[in-house]
């Protein structure tokens, strides 16, 4: 999982064929992060931790 706060962010991580989380306090707008290829859009810190907890979760359930 890579979390980033740029179009560039997003880019490196599909490039990569990383699961892409864009965050909405940055410079960058959700429209663009979107576009370039977010799986997940978050607007706080702490949706990132329950992000981690639930994926922790289901993980352990697989």
């Amino acid at each position: 999982i890579y979390v980033g706060d740029s179009a560039t962010d997003m880019k490196t991580a599909r490039a990569a064929g990383i699961y892409a989380v864009g965050v909405l306090w940055g410079l960058r707008d959700e429209a663009e992060l979107k576009a370039a290829g977010a799986d997940k859009l978050v607007s706080s810190p702490l949706e990132i931790k329950n992000f981690f907890r639930r994926r922790a979760s289901s993980d352990q359930h697989a």
